[in-house]
């Protein structure tokens, strides 16, 4: 399932001991074979002894990695084929990327939404009809908070469009716990990804670092609100540092949380009262529809398998291909999308 480089750099990330200035070096530059110095000039000696030890032990490996696959978790790292070249062009790129749901969709052409956690309901409703619109010729990206992201990603999936949602915590946290239900539905027509193992919780600080990973991963990043002092300014600082483009709805004189918007605006940020005044930047027809993706291997496997059952039943899919069962969950929605099957109730499903 991994290639020896890939585990290393799973099993290295798994110890909270080694630091965030570490990883920067490593993701940096990648060389295994000189690991070791990296370490010792990081670490205590203390911890270095630790550090390495388990490093090689194969009972520590082997625990790591069944962990993980308990948890339905798949790893993406900066060894892998499936590691997005968007990502790669950033100043410390996640050297791991822990997923849940659909990998390919990290390949894919990706926008992000982003804003705050107290955003009106006027801005929230324009906010999910955006989205549902960009997820039209976009996989849409955000974080996870209340607020603006949850209402990108209800958006979008309320389209029947892709989105990532990019945590700052490991996956045995579901933060807030009140979007446990959204949670859910993105692992299963979608994709979650995190740089932290399994774990760890969320800290205050993780979050203005997980951003620039949503920046990273994406052509262009709308700000649907923002105060003076937003946490979504700091992604659009990190898109324009990267060279992407920037847009942010136009807010009335005084509003509190359109404030950090019309700043954006002032600086140059493209103004985004309509989906036009995206699509126009990308030379994209809104009412052209998209053309449909075509089906990657594992979708035509599972395409295939659901064809020549019949009325499927999923665990029966899951079964035939040897795939797991979370697995072909996040296939067959995508496939739904890209109406190639039809669900019929109790788990079963059938071709088109």
């Amino acid at each position: 399932m991994y290639t020896n480089e890939e585990i290393n750099l799973i099993i290295l990330s798994s110890f909270s001991e080694i630091s965030y200035a570490f990883k920067k070096i490593l993701s940096e530059q990648p060389d295994l074979k000189n690991y070791e110095n990296f370490l010792i000039k990081t670490l205590s000696g203390g911890v270095y002894n630790k550090v390495n030890s388990l490093f090689h032990d194969e009972g520590y490996r082997g625990g790591i990695l069944k962990s993980l696959e308990k948890k339905g978790i798949k790893c993406v790292t900066i060894y892998s084929d499936g590691y997005p070249e968007t990502l790669k062009n950033i100043s410390a790129p996640p050297v791991v990327l822990y997923c849940k749901g659909d990998v390919s969709l990290l390949k894919t052409n990706c926008f992000s939404i982003v804003g705050s956690r107290r955003t009106s309901q006027k801005s929230l409703a324009d906010c999910k009809k955006m989205a549902g619109e960009i997820s039209s010729r976009f996989t849409v990206v955000s974080g996870f908070a209340d607020g603006a992201d949850s209402a990108a990603l209800e958006g979008a999936l309320a389209a029947g469009g892709k989105v990532i949602s990019v945590f700052a915590n490991g996956f045995d946290y579901i933060y807030p716990a009140i979007n446990r239900p959204l949670a859910d539905k993105i692992e299963k027509c979608g994709l979650i990804i995190t740089e932290y193992p399994p774990e760890v919780g969320p800290k205050p600080y993780y979050f203005p670092v997980r951003n620039r990973i949503i920046a990273g991963l994406s052509k262009g990043t709308l700000v649907v609100s923002a105060d003076k002092n937003s946490g979504a300014l700091i992604t659009a600082d990190y898109a324009a540092d990267y060279g992407r483009d920037v847009f942010a709805f136009p807010y009335s004189i005084g509003a509190f949380s359109g404030a950090g918007c019309n700043a954006l605006i002032k600086k140059g940020a493209f103004l985004a009262e309509n989906i036009l005044d995206i699509f126009g930047v990308y030379s994209l027809d809104f009412n052209t529809p998209a053309q449909t993706a075509p089906l990657s291997e594992d979708e035509n496997a599972v395409y295939v398998a659901v064809k020549l059952l019949g009325d499927a039943f999923l665990p029966e899919v899951a079964e035939t291909l040897g795939k797991p069962l979370y697995e072909v969950r996040s296939i067959i929605c995508a496939l739904e999308i890209k109406k190639k099957v039809a669900a019929l109730g109790g788990n079963r499903y059938s071709a088109i």
